[in-house]
């Protein structure tokens, strides 16, 4: 039996730097931004993460996307 994708969804994370630990390494934390259109494309995505990050008070370190789908089994 073939597998085949199912419910699949995406959000955006950005990930922006709050400060700097003892040792002086980066910290961050991050920003999820949920129930995005899946048919989305990667360069739009990005825009808006850019317009997004702009917003914010921190500077931002990365942009991503997170695809998820479950896998069912055809028949």
């Amino acid at each position: 039996m073939a597998a085949k994708k199912d419910s699949k969804s995406t959000k955006l994370v950005l990930k922006v730097v709050t400060g700097t630990d003892a040792e002086g390494k980066a910290l961050t934390s991050q920003r999820s931004i949920a129930n995005v259109n899946p048919a989305i494309s990667d360069d739009d995505l990005l825009a808006i993460g850019s317009k997004l990050g702009a917003l914010q008070a921190h500077d931002v370190a990365t942009i991503s996307r997170i695809d998820s789908a479950s896998l069912v089994e055809e028949a």
